[in-house]
């Protein structure tokens, strides 16, 4: 339901908006109708299928072309903000009507993980306070607290059972296949992709899609090591080929090499593996994304649309491997942008230059710009204390991520998906371009507290076998590892 509303909404975004002279026209009344006759499944829907709310969020900028043009019910994104606080606040009341006194304990346990995004938070939102580029400051702080916080919260309430793994993973699917669609068709149809397009995919419309790509990057990862989504061999064999070939039609290097990065040393580690599926599924999904990898590749050298790029990107690699110093390409002007913001931490390495401070810093105006690397752009306008709240929070991610790693594998497949995110906040973005990051954080602490669940169940029915039979011949513990290969 969540990906038909937002599917909906953004397909309705592909033509011109339309205006709409009078408030009670046939056309409004028709769609209130249609809401209403609508309303009861779709609350059935946002407490059956939760967790399908939250991907949509991710992936609905880069489906749709126009701008966002401030609050509009007809924004597909704003729909979808919608969808997924719905969702959050439905189960909410569902858990507190029902009395019962485990849900305060739920969130009591995870008050370290709320706390270390919090103090993220706080830092960056008391950064503004003194922050030379108000305008931008004030976008990049509402944007950053309204969405990246609801997608760091949404999963530690909405994703609590092994069946909200795999209603979320079934979105993942269906949201990476349509942008992948997209991705293949606009690289000959540039009307596809709007130059003033909203901030999530705010790159420049050219072939290159830098935060599609990073979508289509983590949520190829994804399906290949998560087990939990049924027909998992056919869906395989369909999306695996068509993710391929829309990652390299991405003509992104980032998103293509981190993929690779991550992929391969995973893809050895037999925890993560085992958990997934035999040999005789890895070997045909495997040749035919490889087959989809070369075949895009060729495709897109012989598009006119991408000849250039690719020479230009053949020409930022020589630049760089000769060490330039007066850089040309992006490549290059990389490196100058981090200096930059080394330059302005040096400068003022407690407290940083304000939220947005790094483009007037920089261009001596208050305009949307960053130096392309989360940790710089956070040290640059938070300075140490930006730093330490920000590494506060991996090392709680880090240590979530470990309790998974022990305790249950086939929750473990989130490490390669939260390993490539990482990666591209490096090379990409800011706080709000790279919110998809936030979102795994919430991620893992949800899975580390299905982890936490599993193992009281587990001492739960050791303890009764023993009551039962005092010399300890009872039946063998149950683990809900819940396994679909």
């Amino acid at each position: 339901m969540a990906i038909a509303v937002t599917t909906l909404a953004a397909s309705m975004s592909l033509g011109a908006s339309v205006e709409l002279p009078h408030a009670f026209d046939s056309a409004v009344l028709l769609w209130i109708l249609a809401a209403l006759a609508l309303a009861p499944f779709l609350l059935i829907a946002m407490r059956k299928f939760r967790a399908a709310f939250i991907p949509p969020i991710i992936f609905v900028g880069y489906l749709k072309t126009a701008e966002s043009k401030g609050l509009s019910l007809t924004d597909p994104t704003i729909i979808a903000l919608l969808l997924l606080g719905g969702s959050i606040v439905l189960d909410l009341l569902f858990v507190i009507t029902k009395r019962d006194p485990n849900w305060q304990r739920e969130f009591l346990t995870q008050w370290k993980s709320v706390a270390s995004f919090g103090a993220l938070a706080a830092v960056i939102a008391v950064s503004y306070l003194y922050s030379p580029a108000p305008t931008y400051g004030w976008d990049k702080l509402t944007r950053f607290l309204g969405i990246s916080g609801i997608l760091f919260f949404a999963p530690l309430v909405l994703i609590k059972r092994t069946d909200d793994v795999r209603h979320f993973t079934l979105a993942m699917l269906v949201c990476a296949i349509l942008l992948s669609i997209k991705l293949l068709f606009g690289v000959n149809d540039a009307s596809l992709f709007d130059s003033t397009g909203h901030p999530l995919s705010s790159e420049s419309r050219d072939v290159t899609q830098i935060g599609a790509g990073q979508m289509v990057g983590f949520g190829l990862l994804w399906l290949l090591f998560s087990p939990h989504y049924s027909l998992r061999r056919f869906s395989l064999m369909i999306s695996v080929p068509l993710l391929c070939a829309a990652l390299i039609a991405s003509v992104a290097r980032g998103p293509i090499f981190f993929f690779v990065a991550v992929l391969v040393p995973f893809l050895f580690l037999r925890r993560v593996r085992a958990a997934v599926s035999a040999t005789n599924v890895w070997l045909p999904v495997l040749l035919a994304g490889f087959l989809a990898f070369a075949g895009s590749l060729y495709w897109l050298q012989r598009q006119e649309a991408a000849q250039e790029k690719f020479r230009t990107k053949r020409a930022e690699i020589e630049e760089v491997l000769r060490g330039s110093s007066t850089p040309t390409y992006t490549a290059g002007r990389r490196l100058t942008l981090y200096r930059w913001a080394l330059r302005m931490f040096a400068e003022k390495p407690l407290t940083g230059w304000g939220l947005g401070g790094w483009s007037y810093y920089v261009f001596d105006r208050d305009v949307p710009a960053y130096p392309h690397n989360l940790v710089l752009e956070i040290a640059a306008e938070e300075g140490v204390m930006g730093l330490a709240a920000l590494g506060t929070l991996l090392l709680c991610v880090s240590l979530a991520m470990r309790r998974i790693w022990r305790s249950s594998p086939d929750l473990s497949f989130i490490a390669p998906v939260f390993a490539f995110s990482l990666l591209a906040t490096m090379t990409s973005g800011d706080i709000n371009v790279n919110r998809p990051l936030w979102l795994w954080c919430g991620v893992i602490f949800a899975f580390a507290g299905i982890v936490r669940r599993r193992l009281h169940a587990s001492k739960t029915v050791e303890w009764q076998a023993f009551r039962t039979h005092p010399l300890g011949l009872g039946p063998p513990p149950l683990r809900d590892y819940s396994l679909h290969p």
